[in-house]
């Protein structure tokens, strides 16, 4: 505790014996049968003040020691068995008090922490579980392709896609609350990563007729290759979100400096200033109306907060109206992927 401090909360015990030394004074002065010398008035007030200044010197250890003892009681979560330690009986009564609420709020932390591992018990199956009629609706809608509209049918595709891709991130975000305990290093090849989340969205680059061009080398990376997929996957439904019809996706790989990166650009709006940076934040979209398919705000985030705990790094830049560039870093010196594996 502070001398300030201190003095805050004893400012009343002062003030008293302050008007005392006062009144003292003023009757010595005011009197005049008191039998008392000057010299004889100026001992007693000079030994008044000096013991007065002990009790000062006494009372403010006292009062960190006591305040100091609290604060360990209040560390070690408020323990019933050290409560009886305390002399004073205002400072038992307080830890009586924190005592008592601490029970509550670890009785309150238990009973949240049941009903949320049911809830997420819950939804984790119930996403499992939907998987199989979604694709089922898929193959039933392949079926008759060849007898629908073609409109109608782009329409009930893109429909399913968004239900799957909704999916697909909750259960993604579910994972990454234990995300080492779902975590495979490997090396994988950067080409592999990017065919396969392609193929994922051939058809919105054929609904709105996007040009797709892929330049660089193939190389191999140490990642978790199904979180890695995802996190491309979100930056290509970015990208496929702002593209207009027949507009440009570009995906090009490069290495540099002990790293190697996949940038994925895509032509149209892009990304206002004010919005750039703000597009990892959690539950944000932008401020101009994206073309195609609704943005939650949520894949982003999720993506970048997947990147920092595999290690990579998750960068954007954007030129309004032209452009906007998403890159992701690959580093072959990763320390959170040897932290996890030595796990």
């Amino acid at each position: 505790m502070s001398l300030l401090a201190y003095l805050k909360e004893k400012w009343l015990t002062y003030v008293f014996a302050a008007a005392g030394f006062a009144f003292a004074a003023a009757v010595y002065k005011l009197d005049t049968d008191l039998n008392i010398t000057v010299s004889n008035a100026a001992y007693i007030m000079t030994g008044l003040g000096l013991l007065f200044i002990v009790f000062a010197v006494i009372d403010y250890t006292v009062m960190n020691w006591r305040l100091e003892k609290f604060k360990r009681f209040c560390d070690l979560i408020a323990p019933s068995d050290i409560i009886d330690e305390f002399f004073y009986p205002l400072d038992k009564g307080y830890a009586e008090c924190v005592h008592t609420i601490s029970q509550e709020y670890e009785k309150h932390k238990a009973e949240m922490h049941t009903r949320s591992s049911e809830d997420l018990e819950f939804v984790t199956k119930w996403t499992h579980d939907i998987k199989v009629p979604i694709s089922a609706l898929r193959l039933i809608l392949e079926s008759y392709e060849s007898d629908l509209p073609q409109e109608f049918y782009q329409k009930m595709d893109t429909e399913i896609s968004k239900i799957q891709q909704g999916t697909q991130t909750i259960l993604y975000n579910i994972k990454s609350n234990t995300f080492y305990q779902d975590y495979r290093i490997s090396r994988v090849r950067t080409k592999k990563l990017i065919a396969d989340v392609l193929k994922e969205y051939s058809n919105f680059f054929s609904y709105k007729k996007i040009n797709i061009s892929i330049t660089g080398e193939d190389h191999q990376v140490l990642t978790d290759e199904k979180w890695s997929s995802y996190i491309i996957s979100q930056i290509i439904s970015n990208a496929v979100k702002y593209t207009p019809d027949h507009g440009d996706i570009s995906i090009c790989t490069s290495r540099d400096e002990g790293k190697t990166t996949i940038s994925i650009r895509n032509s149209g709006m892009g990304i206002t200033r004010k919005d750039i940076e703000q597009v990892f934040e959690e539950g944000y979209t932008s401020s101009v109306d994206r073309i195609g398919m609704k943005a939650t705000g949520y894949g982003m985030y999720l993506a970048k907060k997947l990147s920092d705990k595999l290690g990579h790094e998750l960068l954007v830049e954007s030129e309004p109206g032209q452009y906007a560039q998403f890159d992701i870093s690959f580093f072959d010196e990763n320390e959170a992927v040897y932290r996890v594996t030595k796990m």
